[in-house]
């Protein structure tokens, strides 16, 4: 089975990972006849671990689609795979936005289905014990490809998102990046003047309950500026174009009108290691 690169990519700690590939053991461990069991058991408590560290309590409670569905108040298991999936966004932007939300709440549901199922098999009695070797494989492998539709919701999710910025990041990127002071580009000689800003790629990094945060990496491009005015005047100064990497995040508030409403880019990380001759 293919499924276990991508399951992995919603482990958010070593300790995930390494219980996991104990879940696996368990499960390919054919001398064990409480060998599902085991899996069920283990795998169960991973989605409890990984879905706390996507889906923090105190975010959840600010989304506006959280409604109280339990008597202390928490967020319920489905609560928590809602806000990995989508973050705080509402499933009327995303119906305008063109999105799924049956096939989206049916995702879900199917995770929590699998998820509620293996609380049967932590129990041991007769009916669940030393399983056969069939039983064992059809059960596994839907619970694997459950949690692989989860991973897979996240991608296409998170994918059309980034749609929506195709004709806007660029222009985004531009309008900032003129106003922007860059410390050490202009250590690099007396003044610099900014030719050109291109954006290489850029990707949905982390959906909150208030902001849509993108990664981007692109590419300034400068002309620094060496003499005096007077040096400059009398043709003695030196001009070098040259060009940087960067990279930043563009955090864009949940809103009606994404990706047109406000946002904030955080700070420019400009690498100047190429022009001391550093390795990156």
């Amino acid at each position: 089975m293919d499924n276990f690169d991508n399951i992995k990519k919603i482990l958010t700690s070593t300790f995930e990972v390494d219980l996991f590939d104990a879940s696996l053991a368990s499960l390919n461990d054919q001398t064990n006849k409480l060998r599902y069991n085991n899996f069920a058991y283990s795998i169960r408590e991973l989605s409890r671990h990984f879905l706390y560290s996507l889906s923090p309590e105190v975010n959840i409670k600010k989304c506006a689609w959280f409604k109280i569905e339990t008597k202390d108040d928490k967020p319920t298991r489905a609560q928590r795979i809602k806000y990995a999936i989508q973050g705080g966004v509402t499933d009327d932007v995303l119906k305008k936005r063109g999105f799924d939300t049956d096939q989206l709440k049916k995702n879900i549901r199917r995770l929590l289905n699998t998820i509620d199922s293996l609380s049967k098999y932590t129990h041991i009695n007769p009916d669940v014990f030393d399983l056969d070797k069939i039983d064992i494989l059809t059960k596994s492998t839907d619970v694997l490809n459950a949690f692989k539709i989860f991973v897979e919701t996240i991608d296409e999710y998170r994918g059309k998102l980034k749609s929506f910025l195709d004709e806007h990041i660029e222009e985004h990127m531009v309008v900032s990046i003129v106003s922007e002071y860059f410390e050490n580009i202009d250590s690099l000689a007396p003044h610099y003047s900014l030719d050109d800003c291109e954006v290489t790629d850029y990707n949905v990094l982390q959906i909150t309950d208030c902001e849509i945060i993108v990664f981007i990496t692109g590419i300034i491009s400068v002309t620094l500026l060496y003499g005096s005015n007077h040096e400059r005047r009398e043709g003695d100064g030196h001009d070098i174009e040259q060009s940087f990497p960067f990279e930043t995040s563009i955090r864009y508030e949940i809103s009606e009108d994404f990706p047109l409403g406000h946002y904030d880019i955080d700070d420019y990380g400009i690498d100047t290691s190429e022009w001391f001759g550093e390795d990156r």
